[in-house]
């Protein structure tokens, strides 16, 4: 199990692009960083726009939150940014269908880019176990 105040990084995810880990843990809490639809084996982004970007980007959150002992039940908030508005009732879709009840809080809003043209990014607050 982590240790309070800690810095995580995964090599089941993405590797980051800047000074910065994956997940960041404080007591009971961790952040974690951006997640964009790249796949961590080709580094790519993988293809067939939006929806599969924003479930890739939410596989690489889970292989994330298992490298400390989590789960996507145990995200208690949600950031969505993403570029076209018309991705706005996918993206509510895809977030259902893939966070367990009770749904995290959640702030979503459009952004005019995202890095390296990502069309979709997450970012969550989670309660770890055990925390």
């Amino acid at each position: 199990m982590p240790v309070p105040d800690q810095a995580v990084t995964s090599d089941q995810a993405p590797e980051p692009r800047g000074p910065y880990p994956h997940i960041r843990i404080d007591g009971d809490r961790a952040w974690i960083t951006g997640q964009i639809g790249r796949d961590p084996v080709t580094d790519g982004f993988v293809e067939g726009g939006f929806e599969n970007e924003f479930h890739q980007s939410i596989t690489n959150l889970e292989s994330i939150l298992a490298e400390v002992g989590s789960s996507l039940s145990d995200v208690v908030h949600t950031c969505v940014q993403f570029v076209d508005e018309d991705d706005l009732d996918a993206m509510n879709r895809i977030h259902a269908e893939r966070f367990p009840l009770p749904y995290p809080a959640r702030t979503s809003f459009g952004v005019a880019f995202l890095w390296k043209g990502a069309k979709v990014q997450i970012d969550a607050v989670v309660r770890l176990p055990n925390g």
